[in-house]
């Protein structure tokens, strides 16, 4: 059986796995979650069947954050991880839970903030931008689409000249 994963590349693996062990890590993928995750996979591995992706993606058992950080590029990809972990562990709030983030998925999100050693004021900013998303944006696949094909809080030069836009 073909890999539905192959044609993905190293950090965008990463990140769809990463995503995933957040969203799983409490025991209950939540249907936002699920449907998350299923439309993100099929962005990425058009010619692959989403779930067939996805499934493969919980599959794998290990739990190496560490192995998955190491394949993010740079300190923005680092940057938009911190923003993605947090929009999903903020998506799936049950009715019985205090806090906006479950407790199971608070220790994931701490462990990857971890893993990826950023300096604290970096994480601010990536948090305050995930909250501000949050906020404008009303769906999470939206948000997250912006975010793995570089149009997030912070887009590139490249990007930003290519396409008119006026910035400071």
């Amino acid at each position: 059986m073909i890999d539905p994963l192959a044609a993905l590349k190293p950090s965008q693996w990463a990140q769809l796995k990463v995503l995933c062990w957040v969203a799983s890590v409490d025991g209950d993928v939540a249907s936002e979650e699920r449907a998350l995750l299923s439309k993100l996979s099929a962005r990425l591995l058009p010619l692959e069947d989403p779930e067939d992706a996805l499934a493969a993606l919980q599959a794998e058992q290990e739990t190496e954050v560490e192995a998955w950080v190491a394949q993010l590029q740079g300190s923005d990809e680092r940057m938009a991880m911190v923003s993605l972990a947090f929009q999903m562990v903020c998506s799936s709030q049950g009715e019985e839970d205090d806090s906006a983030i479950n407790p199971a998925e608070r220790v994931a999100y701490r462990r990857l903030l971890d893993a990826l050693d950023l300096p604290d004021a970096q994480v601010q900013e990536a948090e305050w931008a995930a909250r501000q998303a949050l906020k404008e944006t009303p769906a999470l696949i939206d948000r997250l689409n912006q975010l793995l094909f570089g149009w997030g809080a912070w887009p590139s030069v490249a990007a930003l000249e290519a396409s008119g836009t006026s910035w400071l």
